[in-house]
């Protein structure tokens, strides 16, 4: 009786270690922004997968990174959009993560870095500058 009980017992312990793993195993990614400008506090309030209910409003005052983890899909769409401000300049919506877009940040493997500067958004890849510009009001 001693044996099937604990027989029992580890395979329960097997099953819930399992179902562990399982839940965990999800991917992330990260996305880094950091305000590069002299003398302006950055503003940002992201969306994941576009939902409808936005992040908080993070002020990034210059010198400053905020490093975003949000958890990757496999086989689904993966996006994070923010609303970008720096002093009179903006970006609404602006997608710094789209799993489907090769042209940006895409893959949750490698490292996504966006440096806000006073002429606009830079995605940095590969050792390069990718500038994206403001819109003014």
């Amino acid at each position: 009786m001693t044996m099937c009980f604990s027989s029992h017992h580890h395979f329960l312990l097997c099953l819930f270690l399992l179902s562990f793993l399982c839940v965990n195993s999800q991917s992330s990614y990260v996305v880094v922004l950091i305000n590069e400008s002299q003398n302006n506090v950055a503003t940002e309030q992201c969306y994941v997968n576009y939902e409808i209910h936005p992040g908080e409003e993070i002020l990034l005052k210059p010198g400053m990174s905020d490093h975003i983890t949000t958890t990757f899909h496999p086989g689904k769409s993966n996006t994070l959009s923010c609303n970008l401000q720096l002093g009179e300049k903006y970006v609404d919506f602006f997608t710094l993560f789209d799993s489907d877009d090769a042209s940006i940040c895409h893959n949750p493997s490698e490292e996504c870095l966006w440096k806000i500067h006073e002429v606009g958004l830079c995605m940095f890849s590969q050792g390069k500058c990718v500038m994206f510009q403001w819109y003014n009001y």
